[in-house]
């Protein structure tokens, strides 16, 4: 099966892991730990999504938020079946099913569908990336227009503090600062041009590979906060329109 191909297998089971959340009925909620939960659909999503993607790819392996997986695997699907569990759990429209595909290493597809808003962003490495089929990019604004989405660290009592230390000078030096609660429609937004830059600590490859593909195919420009920080290993995202990367690395790194 080629990228493309499975990158339109990666939409089918986004789009039918949506149509599902969507309509759902009552469900039981549990804490993982403090300030992260996982729903009974945050289980369905992803078992409907392992069946679809191994169904079609039985080659490939497949790691997901609730189940886990092998930690490395020639092709590997990397999945988080509710990105903003607080939110879904909450009634709030912005929650996303993620969906990346790695192969040797390198993450070539990522796929973030947004049920609430019925938006599907795609992109597969090489070919740039879409908004529920139409070119995206990131935009030239510079540091002091812009609008950054910022993560508060609320699983880990040092990423709070770390957030907390820098959120004085780079609310001084930009427009304005949101929290959407899924950092892969954060990173759609920046890849999309409505956000310029977003940054979060101590998140997790599930919750950002694919954002990852979106974001770099749109012009991005994605490193950790720290110079020598690589920001996909070390979970500690610095995402962002390229115009403003080092300003804001220049601010924030500790």
């Amino acid at each position: 099966m080629t990228l493309n191909e499975k990158a339109a297998l990666a939409e089918r089971a986004a789009r039918a892991s949506g149509e599902m959340l969507e309509h759902h009925g009552a469900f039981k909620v549990k804490r993982k730990s403090e300030n992260d939960f996982v729903t009974e659909m945050d289980y369905k999503s992803e078992a409907l999504i392992r069946e679809m993607l191994l169904t079609a790819c039985p080659e490939d392996q497949f790691f997901g938020e609730e189940g886990g997986g092998p930690s490395a695997a020639t092709g590997r699907w990397i999945v988080d079946p509710i990105d903003g569990t607080a939110n879904f759990m909450r009634g709030q429209r912005l929650y996303t099913i993620s969906i990346a595909y790695e192969h040797d290493g390198i993450l070539r597809i990522g796929c973030v569908y947004c049920p609430g808003t019925d938006e599907l962003f795609l992109a597969v490495q090489g070919q740039g990336a879409t908004l529920n089929g139409r070119p995206i990019h990131v935009s030239d604004t510079p540091l002091g227009d812009a609008i950054v989405h910022l993560g508060f660290g609320v699983r880990h009592p040092g990423d709070r503090e770390r957030t907390l230390a820098v959120f004085p000078a780079l609310l001084r030096a930009v427009s304005d600062v949101r929290r959407t609660g899924s950092a892969a429609y954060d990173l759609c937004c920046v890849a999309s041009g409505r956000a310029d830059a977003y940054l979060e600590l101590g998140i997790n490859l599930y919750d950002y590979g694919a954002g990852y593909v979106i974001l770099t195919e749109a012009g991005g420009r994605f490193t950790g906060w720290n110079d020598g920080e690589d920001g996909l290993l070390s979970g500690n995202p610095l995402a962002s329109n390229g115009t403003i990367h080092e300003e804001l690395r220049d601010i924030v790194k500790m």
